[in-house]
């Protein structure tokens, strides 16, 4: 009978365990899916830190959404055609003052491109622009006394796609995904314990049974 009650014990713990793990981590913080957006941010002569972002589950929205999505701070200009005039508070109010229209020295390209393809300027600005499956988004900071072309350092390519790190957004939601697992697990957990414990019964009344027999 104690070898009854420990494969009783066994099989109990065993299924608890099964169902108890946690699903295998899922691509939250990457920027695999075609729909997931890379933003390359180049501070050119700002006292900026060049990074690349990505905007998950970005295509069909604007780029100035994209740019919330990936948590990027911005400001734009107060006339009757708004542009972003100022990125994770760069340039700074003294070199470049937001006003009715762009009056520093240089100004936030936006740049747009298909993986493996080179940069090229957006026909619209980050508010029209909608963005579409596979697209690279790159800003820079560009002085316009350097002319027309824009150089981007970092290439529309995979190794730049693998370097993107997600939002702080992606994070909270991840911390919510997680808080849900666990409350899906202790959901499952109580109709285990219950089970077990009505296992632990039967085999109980077994042995009473078989101790009067």
């Amino acid at each position: 009978m104690k070898s009854l009650l420990a494969r009783l014990a066994a099989v109990t713990l065993l299924s608890a365990s099964v169902v108890a793990l946690p699903t295998a981590a899922t691509a939250e913080g990457s920027c695999e899916s075609p729909e997931d957006v890379p933003i390359v941010l180049e501070f050119g002569s700002l006292d900026g830190e060049d990074r690349v972002l990505c905007a998950q589950d970005s295509a069909g929205t604007t780029g100035l959404e994209a740019l919330d999505e990936a948590g990027v701070e911005t400001a734009e200009t107060s006339g009757a055609m708004p542009m972003v005039c100022r990125i994770d508070g760069l340039p700074t109010p003294e070199q470049e003052k937001c006003g009715n229209a762009l009056n520093g020295p240089g100004y936030w390209a936006f740049l747009v491109a298909k993986e493996g393809q080179d940069w090229g300027y957006a026909s619209v600005g980050l508010q029209e622009y909608e963005l579409a499956e596979g697209d690279f988004v790159a800003l820079k900071y560009h002085l316009m006394a350097d002319g027309e072309n824009v150089p981007v350092d970092a290439a529309a390519d995979a190794s730049t796609r693998a370097a993107a790190e997600a939002s702080g957004h992606e994070d909270h939601a991840s911390g919510d995904h997680e808080d849900d697992e666990s409350s899906s697990l202790a959901t499952v957990a109580l109709p285990i314990a219950i089970v077990a414990a009505l296992l632990v019964a039967v085999a109980a009344f077994v042995v009473a049974r078989r101790r009067r027999d």
